[in-house]
Parts: C-alpha cells; sequence; structure tokens
C-alpha cells in the first residue's frame, strides 16, 4: 500500500509541474508587448476622429495630439446607457487621456463593448496620428 501512494504522490508532482510550465508558457505568449500596441512611432500634431460600434450606438473618440504626444482625449458615449456606458467612457478617457495609449488599459466590467469601443476608436486615432 505504501509503494502504491508514493508512486501516486510522484506521478501527481510531475503532473503539477508539467502544467505549471504549460502555463508560464501560456502567460508568455499571450502577454503584450513592453510599450503597447501603439506606442513607439512619433505622432503628428492635430485632431483625431474615430467612430466605432458600442453597445447601443456609435461611440465616437477624439483625440488631440500637440507636441507630439496626447494632449486630450474626450468621448462621445451618448447613445449608450448613461449609468453604465457614459461612466466607463468618462473613467476610460481620464485614463486613455493620462497614459497616451490604450496599453495595459482593461475593459470597464459591465460596460465590455462601450469600453471595446473606446479602445478601438483611441488606437484608429492613434494610428491616423502616427500616419499623419
Amino acid at each position: 500500500m505504501p509503494k502504491r501512494i508514493l508512486r501516486n504522490a510522484i506521478l501527481m508532482a510531475v503532473v503539477t509541474f508539467l502544467m505549471a510550465i504549460g502555463l508560464i508558457f501560456y502567460i508568455r505568449s499571450t502577454s503584450p508587448l513592453p510599450g503597447g500596441e501603439n506606442a513607439g512611432g512619433a505622432l503628428t500634431d492635430g485632431t483625431y476622429t474615430s467612430v466605432q460600434q458600442g453597445y447601443l450606438g456609435d461611440v465616437t473618440v477624439t483625440v488631440t495630439v500637440s507636441g507630439g504626444t496626447v494632449s486630450a482625449v474626450e468621448v462621445d458615449a451618448g447613445n449608450e446607457t448613461p449609468a453604465l456606458g457614459g461612466v466607463a467612457a468618462e473613467q476610460l478617457a481620464a485614463e486613455l487621456a493620462e497614459t497616451g495609449s490604450t496599453a495595459g488599459v482593461d475593459v470597464v466590467a459591465g460596460s465590455t463593448y462601450t469600453s471595446q469601443a473606446v479602445l478601438d476608436g483611441m488606437d484608429d486615432c492613434l494610428a491616423q496620428a502616427s500616419a499623419g
């Protein structure tokens, strides 16, 4: 009996170790690159606008670039539910204006579609500013 318990314990330890190694490789393969998707390129000064589909309608993101950096982010989510999408839009606009990028910015719980529209709009505006 003790041999069987020892064998099972060793087998469980090996399986756990292999699962941990697999998890580490998975996490490394899915983590964002340092600096995020939209960092690194020089931005051309100007005002850029993008319209994305939110939960109930269009979400308009306007990004102002001055001195080669993001100086302001405005979000019009008037078609979204005020208590959910509206709050998320305001929160994300402030966070995006501070960071100047979507790198590391997560969607707001309970407002996934609106949040994703804001993030996609920001990425689109930054792409316009990079190409501009």
